[in-house]
């Protein structure tokens, strides 16, 4: 059986620091070392499974575990780094419920990095990044990510739409239009990651704004199917899809 199975059942959690090495020691965040104590009750001595985001995943143990101080020591590497592709989601955030699942959703399907982005009907335009961060590293210690997707500033979809690298490509989720269905269009061979999901805002795009984007020359206009999805519905069937036919699903 694979180290991978063995520590399969342990504790998971993301350590940003320097690279990790056997016998070093770091300090976890307030927020798990409330989650050790009080939440999982764990003890000193127990091992637990830690990850970077950028060297891999390693078996730690803990060293200290008090209210001043949680320290847990780097024992061995168990997983070599892979990386989720190069996926992007541009988003308008909806009411807080449904934004959050969102999150947690598109980190848990392996997107690079979620750009919320507002449009002509975006109602909600502000959000806390950083709690929203803490929610895509939550949804990556549970998924078993290596990595952890990134949550962007809010932006304009123009000023997004300016500054999009051409060779980016950009799936257009359109509801009432006539555009290729998804599936369809990802079994043409031409598109491959990097790229990017454009999700719209509850009440979808403004004639406008359906225009513009059309117009980019690496825009790629699709339709997620007969019936008007909510948009957090929309983003998981896109990152579903995207994932199943170019993204890290099929073998290799």
């Amino acid at each position: 059986m694979g180290s991978e199975n063995v520590h399969s059942r342990l504790l998971r959690l993301f350590v940003p620091q320097e690279p990790p090495e056997a016998g070093g020691v770091c300090a976890l965040s307030d927020r798990q070392a409330h989650y050790l104590r009080n939440v999982m009750r764990a003890e000193v001595g127990q091992n637990l499974r830690v990850f970077d985001g950028t060297s891999g995943e390693w078996l730690a143990q803990i060293k200290e575990l008090n209210k001043k101080n949680t320290l847990v020591s780097f024992v061995e590497k168990i997983r070599e780094q892979v990386n989720s592709p190069d996926i992007y989601v541009l988003a308008s955030p909806v009411k807080k419920e449904a934004f959050d699942f969102m999150i947690e959703k598109a980190s848990e399907l392996g997107a690079k990095a979620f750009q919320p982005i507002i449009c002509n009907r975006t109602v909600i335009q502000r959000i806390n990044e950083d709690r929203l961060q803490t929610q895509a590293v939550e949804a990556a210690e549970q998924c078993e990510r290596l990595d952890v997707m990134r949550i962007l500033p809010i932006k304009p979809l123009k000023d997004v739409l300016e500054s999009l690298p051409l060779d980016k490509k950009l799936i257009f989720c359109i509801e009432r239009a006539q555009a290729p269905m998804i599936i369809q269009r990802l079994q043409g061979g031409d598109i491959r990651p990097p790229l990017a999901v454009l999700i719209g805002p509850e009440g979808g795009f403004s004639p406008e704004e359906a225009e513009r984007v059309s117009a980019l020359p690496q825009a790629h206009p699709v339709s997620l199917g007969p019936r008007i999805l909510r948009a957090e519905t929309a983003l998981v069937s896109a990152l579903t899809c995207v994932q199943g036919l170019v993204g890290d699903w099929p073998p290799k």
